[in-house]
């Protein structure tokens, strides 16, 4: 069944209200902060210098009062595409009508190989193809009522706001508002133009200074040199490199942190109120970055990740839920005055989820270690220092209720995914302990401790008068479509009869749509949801495990059928509508396309191989 939350009637008039759907909307990066750029050419998100700076464009999550940058043809019946410049995250958009192109914009945030070299300067290159009016508007840090323009004829405008400032370089003359500047321009076909958006520039320099074209050059070269080195050769490969090229982009280059998405406030339900802040790195994520950066060549940044967290932790004395990427103070979970995206609100910055108590967290800590030992990374004496004391805590709380991987905010529950990731991180800080040859007691220790996990979960949480299933948790008849990830970290087999039986409930309580899911079937509070992504990757790979290398194809297909247009997944998909839901483009679903994709090919290849064994007969078949 597929169940329609929002509405389709509801959804057209909400897109009346000149938001622009979410996946119509390509992504800059630059490792350390984004910019996203809608199919308007309006770029209504961006914050800097950093991912959790103050946004300084954020249209996308108040159209009326959040700031804005666009430049766009006049003529607004015209077609528009939008794609990226080769294996790099430069942006074009293009606008046609039915004679060919009429007009591109060609965005980029400038990088550079020296990872000390940093910009907060968004480049945009205009070109006519036709005879073309364009318009133009600028209105950074959205209707501040303390705004004072600055204007140097030649060299472009300065608006300041408080403390902050920011610099549109153009030598075109635009008519000044109170709260912004704008006015239209004409083109010829073969003209080109460009404009530069500065932050923290008080001073107007001129287009000169920023050196467009050198920086355009550099930029191309940087990604090209990095996308060139993806290890992976097997189907979809441009898939697999443009999630990487976009993983690669949420790296905070000061302290290696991937932050989970560089968006904020954007809902999960239209018009509902699961409005999180996901520009932080969380723990639990750490262990999807070491498995999939590592697989694909990319060593350099999973170590420096692992080891940053690893500091992090040992500087601070603690695990947290989540860390500021830039290690400023701002986890506070605030509510802002912004209408939401597609009124959906509150609008939160910063995420009180980092004070809940989450064993899994710990536990993928210690997963994310034993991944990195096992692809050759090095596991010294200091860090199993470290991991003891995490084991060790683990042993202490593993049989307390917590708020589980879904952060759910209501009284906390002993949930079976938390217990079973506590067993699993105890089985790989034995693993562990063997391959660096340390002789510990608490080896028989965690032993003993797996022994009382795996107990207590049958016990108490398998859930079913027959044929039991793994229920949400201890004592309860829901279903949480998270237990897809057992039989994915060796807890129990694939088609063990608990897990065949918990499958069966998943697929018919919160499957709502083919490969499309439910994080679970319990009210929260919280209101309407949608379809979480990734658990549709962990649901391909269960069907990889059992075998059904046909249907895992079939939604892989799915999935990246609902890519957008430049190949980027958001955190949710709508129901029924398949609209983009959540904060975009989302760490979590690219790295779990990824991984999915890998294991795919690992299975299609191997089935190859069984099916070109010679028969006893000397003949051969292939099932593909």
């Amino acid at each position: 069944m597929v169940t329609d939350p929002v509405g389709l009637k509801k959804l057209r008039d909400i897109l009346t209200k000149d938001y622009v759907p979410l996946r119509d909307h390509g992504v800059l990066f630059n490792n350390r902060t984004a910019v996203l750029i809608s199919s308007r050419g309006e770029v209504d998100w961006g914050c800097f210098p950093n991912f959790d700076s103050e946004p300084v464009f954020f249209s996308l999550l108040d159209h009326n009062i959040g700031g804005r940058f666009y430049i766009r043809p006049k003529d607004k019946g015209l077609s528009v595409h939008q794609h990226y410049h080769g294996n790099t995250s430069t942006l074009v958009t293009e606008f046609t009508n039915k004679d060919g192109s009429v007009m591109t914009i060609t965005d980029f945030l400038p990088i550079s190989g020296e990872p000390e070299i940093y910009f907060s300067e968004i480049h945009r290159i205009v070109r006519a193809h036709s005879e073309v009016t364009a318009e133009l508007a600028f209105e950074p840090f959205g209707r501040a009522t303390s705004k004072h323009i600055r204007y140097d004829p030649g060299n472009g405008y300065v608006i300041r706001c408080k403390d902050r400032a920011e610099y549109l370089a153009t030598d075109l003359k635009l008519d000044v508002n109170k709260y912004w500047l704008g006015g239209e321009f004409k083109m010829s076909p073969g003209e080109e133009r460009t404009i530069v958006a500065s932050y923290g520039i008080r001073t107007p320099y001129g287009l000169k200074a920023f050196h467009t074209k050198e920086r355009f050059n550099e930029t191309q070269e940087f990604w090209d040199s990095w996308s060139s080195k993806l290890k992976y050769k097997g189907m979809y490969t441009d898939t697999v490199k443009r999630s990487a090229i976009t993983l690669k982009g949420m790296f905070f280059e000061p302290t290696g942190f991937m932050c989970a998405a560089p968006t904020a406030g954007l809902p999960e339900a239209i018009g509902g109120i699961r409005n999180w802040d996901y520009r932080f790195a969380w723990v639990r994520d750490t262990a999807y970055v070491i498995d999939v950066m590592v697989s694909l060549g990319y060593r350099a940044e999973a170590s420096r990740f692992l080891y940053s967290i690893i500091d992090r932790i040992e500087h601070e004395g603690r695990i947290r839920t989540l860390y500021t990427i830039s290690r400023r103070d701002r986890q506070r979970e605030t509510d802002q005055k912004f209408d939401g995206y597609m009124d959906s609100k509150p609008v939160r910055f910063g995420n009180a989820a980092a004070k809940q108590f989450q064993i899994d967290q710990y536990a993928a800590l210690v997963n994310a270690v034993y991944i990195f030992m096992k692809n050759g990374g090095i596991v010294n004496l200091h860090m199993w220092r470290i991991l003891r004391k995490v084991t060790t805590k683990i042993m202490k709380f593993w049989y307390l209720p917590d708020n589980s991987i879904w952060e759910i905010r209501g009284r906390q529950r002993h949930y079976i995914y938390s217990k079973a990731l506590a067993w699993k991180a105890l089985k790989d800080t034995e693993e562990i302990a063997k391959s660096i040859g340390v002789v510990d007691d608490l080896i028989s220790v965690i032993r003993t401790t797996r022994a009382d996990i795996k107990r207590s979960i049958e016990l108490h949480g398998v859930s079913g008068p027959e044929q039991g299933f793994y229920a949400q948790y201890y004592g309860g008849t829901s279903i949480d479509a998270s237990l897809l990830r057992l039989p994915l970290i060796g807890y129990c087999k694939a088609d063990s009869p608990t897990f065949r039986e918990t499958l069966r409930q998943i697929e018919s309580r919160l499957m709502k749509e083919d490969f499309l899911f439910l994080r679970y079937d319990i009210d929260d509070g919280m209101g309407e949801d949608n379809a979480f992504l990734l658990l549709t990757f962990w649901y391909i790979q269960d069907l990889i495990l059992l075998g059904d290398t046909k249907r895992a194809h079939k939604g892989l297909a799915k999935l990246m059928s609902m890519m957008n247009g430049t190949g980027l997944l958001s955190e949710e998909i709508g129901f029924g509508t398949h609209e983009f839901l959540g904060n975009y483009p989302q760490a979590l679903s690219h790295l779990s396309l990824i991984s999915t994709i890998m294991k795919y090919e690992k299975a299609r290849k191997g089935s190859e191989h069984k099916s070109k064994k010679p028969s006893k007969t000397g003949t051969s078949t292939n099932v593909h």
